[in-house]
Order: C-alpha cells, then sequence, then structure tokens
C-alpha cells in the first residue's frame, strides 16, 4: 500500500490486485521515463504499483499470480513472466512434503475466467509487452469469434476441428450421444417453425442462407443440411449418403434432356427423392361428379409422380456409364450399390392441412382415405408428406410418438421432455 512521508505520498510497488472484487479496467500498464521498466499502476492512484492479481480466494487460502516483466533484448519489449502461488491468508506460502511440484488448479470456471481476462489484458499492450510467443501458439478470442470463424471452414476442416475438439474432452459414448441428440432436437425445432412458417421463418430462412425463389428451394436446403431426417425415416435401408441435384440421364448431344434428382440417396442400392412444396396440394378443391368413394388429385401432384418415373428410367440407363460427383468433388465409388429398380420418394404436402381428419370431416376422411389407397397399390413411387416426414423424425428423437392433434397444440406441449 501507499505510505506518506510528510505530504508527500511514498510509493509501493508490491500490491496485489483483487480480480474477485475489482476489474481490469482499474489499472494500466506503462513504462518507465528510463525505458528500463514497465509496471502495472492503479489508474486513480499513482502512487500504488501491482506486482500481483488474486484470482481466487477463500477463507483460509489465495491463488495470486505474480507478474515480472524483463525487458528482451531482440524485441525491446518487455516480457511477462508470470508465477503461480497458493498462498494463506497471512501470507504463508502453501507447502507439500512431497518433492513433486504443487499443482494449481483453476477448477472453477469463475477462476479460469479471471486468469484469461488477465491474459487479454496483457494483449490489449502489445505495443508495450512481448507476448509474440504466446501470440505464435494462441489466440485469446471470444466464443462468438470462434463461431463464426468455424462456420466459414470447410466441411472437411470442420469434422478434423470437432475429432480434435473431442479427443481433447474426454467425451464418453453416451455424452457424445447426447450431443447429437441435442443437435438434433434444435433442428427438430426448426422443421416444425419451417412447416408451420411460424413468425415468417421461411422467408427469413431463405434470407439468412441466401436461398433463391421458391418454397421447394427453401425445403432443398434444410433437408441436405439435415440428412439424417431422410437418411433415417424414407427407407427400411439406412442411406448413409445424398448427393445433392445430380443430373441422372444421358445427354443428348447439346448436354440437355438429362433430368436433375433433387437428392440421390446412396446405400447398397440408389434411392432417388423428389421435393415439392409443402404447401402443394394433393388433391383438386372440388370431385368430378360420379366417382363416389375417391377424390380428384391435382396435376400438380399427378405430374411430381410421372417426373419421379422418369427419372427410375433415366437412371436405370445411365448408372453402369455414368460418372456421378459428391459435393467435395470427388468421384462417387460405386463398387458395392447397386441400382435395380431404383426406390423413388416424392415428399409433397401437408395432410394437416389439407385435409386434417382429428375433426372427422367426412370430406377429409375420404381424401385421406383415396391418398392410402393409392399409396398401397402403388409399387414404384413412395409418397410421404412433409408432415408425416416430421412425425417420423420426432420419434427418432424423442422416441416417443406425436399425439394426433401435435400440429394444432402449443408448441412447449409438442416437445416436452
Amino acid at each position: 500500500m501507499s505510505r506518506t512521508s510528510g505530504l508527500t505520498p511514498v510509493t509501493t510497488f508490491d500490491n496485489e490486485f483483487d480480480l474477485t472484487e475489482r476489474t481490469l479496467d482499474e489499472i494500466i500498464v506503462k513504462e518507465t521515463y528510463s525505458k528500463d521498466k514497465c509496471i502495472i499502476w492503479d489508474s486513480s492512484d499513482r502512487s500504488k504499483a501491482y506486482n500481483s492479481f488474486v484470482l481466487s480466494k477463500n477463507s483460509r487460502s489465495k491463488t495470486i499470480c505474480e507478474i515480472a516483466f524483463h525487458k528482451s533484448s531482440k524485441t525491446d519489449k518487455y516480457l511477462p513472466r508470470p508465477t503461480f502461488k497458493k498462498i494463506a491468508n497471512n501470507g504463508d506460502i502453501n507447502s507439500t512434503k512431497s518433492k513433486d511440484k504443487v499443482t494449481i488448479k483453476l477448477s472453477d470456471s469463475e477462476d479460469a475466467i479471471r486468469f484469461w481476462k488477465l491474459v487479454s489484458f496483457l494483449f490489449s499492450y502489445k505495443d508495450l509487452v512481448d507476448v509474440g510467443e504466446f501470440e505464435n501458439s494462441f489466440k485469446v478470442v471470444a466464443k462468438d469469434s470462434y463461431i463464426l470463424e468455424f462456420k466459414d471452414k470447410g466441411e472437411l476442416q470442420k469434422i478434423e476441428d470437432l475429432k480434435e475438439l473431442i479427443g481433447h474432452s474426454n467425451l464418453n459414448y453416451n455424452q457424445l450421444k447426447t450431443l447429437t441428440f441435442e443437435n438434433r432436437k434444435k433442428k427438430l425445432k426448426v422443421f416444425y417453425h419451417l412447416l408451420k412458417d411460424i413468425d415468417g421463418i421461411r422467408e427469413k430462412y431463405r434470407t439468412k442462407y441466401d436461398i433463391q425463389n421458391g418454397e421447394e428451394h427453401i425445403w432443398h436446403h434444410f433437408l441436405k443440411n439435415n440428412d439424417w431426417i431422410i437418411g433415417l425415416n424414407t427407407d427400411l435401408r439406412f442411406i448413409y449418403d445424398i448427393l445433392d441435384e445430380q443430373k441422372i440421364g444421358i445427354e443428348n448431344s447439346k448436354g440437355s434432356e438429362s433430368p436433375i434428382v433433387d437428392l440421390l440417396g446412396i446405400s447398397e442400392f440408389t434411392t432417388l427423392i423428389e421435393l415439392k412444396h409443402s404447401s402443394s396440394d394433393i388433391f383438386k378443391k372440388t370431385k368430378s361428379k360420379g366417382r363416389a368413394n375417391t377424390w380428384d388429385f391435382t396435376s400438380d401432384f399427378i405430374e411430381g409422380i410421372s417426373q419421379c418415373l422418369g427419372q427410375k428410367n433415366e437412371i436405370q440407363n445411365s448408372f453402369e456409364n455414368k460418372t456421378f460427383v459428391k459435393d467435395d468433388n470427388t468421384r462417387l465409388k460405386k463398387d458395392g450399390i447397386e441400382n435395380i429398380d431404383p426406390k423413388s420418394i416424392l415428399i409433397v404436402g401437408n395432410k394437416k392441412i389439407e385435409f386434417p381428419i382429428n375433426d372427422f370431416d367426412n370430406t377429409n376422411i375420404l381424401k385421406n382415405n383415396t391418398l392410402e389407397r393409392f399409396r398401397r397399390n402403388n409399387r414404384n413411387v413412395d409418397i410421404i408428406t412433409f408432415d408425416e416426414l416430421f412425425e417420423r423424425a420426432f420419434h427418432i428423437v424423442y422416441s416417443k410418438k406425436l399425439n394426433k392433434d401435435w400440429y394444432w397444440d402449443d408448441e412447449s406441449n409438442v416437445f416436452s421432455e
């Protein structure tokens, strides 16, 4: 502390700065006029300097970090040399009978945060303090900055970074499984919001990811980036890879007339996946006269079926000799992949909106029965609606079924644990 001799304050340099009670904006680092020392001063009391920082304390002891500055002959800056000590509140250094070094742990998160705030404080004086060696190996960044940097990396680099983080974290299988399912819960809520277009989320989603106009392109982007929803739901066989927008036919001499499938699923056998709008109508508003116990399909729905059938025919003719390129610009290895009567899946519409059967409306029940008869007697194309796809994804994540009225229930009830 500062002492006075008459009216002149005496400067002291062996004070502790308590990080558990004070903030780092209360101190500054300055070089002496003789340019031979670097000192940490109190901003409001220029007769008080600090040589140590209290990182943690309790009723009996405290952990401090002493900082000494030594001028570098190479950089002409001051190299900070930290010394960590655990001392009793009366000043005695904690001792041990062991010959090994005492380990000082900053096990509490707040203690660790204080240490990294101290490091960041020293970094703010890079024109004066030599942090070059430390900076070459470490970088102090905000969590949001790291996340933004991670998002900009390629898929392969993301995987490598995650593998390294997981390796250092020593997470066990159940912990890793929990992380995966927590992420899927989050994505499932996005699916739910997109399905119901809550608060205009579709337009917000389009803007965020710079997606071209059309609801189909929004669903294409979401399902491609969450391929577990399709890979685990649409086929009894597990789809382990999904290729985006593949030309599956044989092109003519002008490079055209080769249809593009939205998603090409790869397992032991190929699967064609065609996406339409969740708001697409499956049935016409009115049915033709003289047709009892049935309802007329819309031309958009029938054209979707026809498109799927055409894609099946094209890939059957082209698969053996065609080169398929994956998203990372590598070729698909077709060893062990067969293309026998490829399964085709059409994802279209929303039963809960177009013909809800929860109110027992006779017309809606008739439409539902008509669709089911068509599906059960159609061997070539599997048809699933977006609300049905959500229900199956929900069952995977939560291991339980939704109640029949989930679409009109409160969101908090839908996602209750």
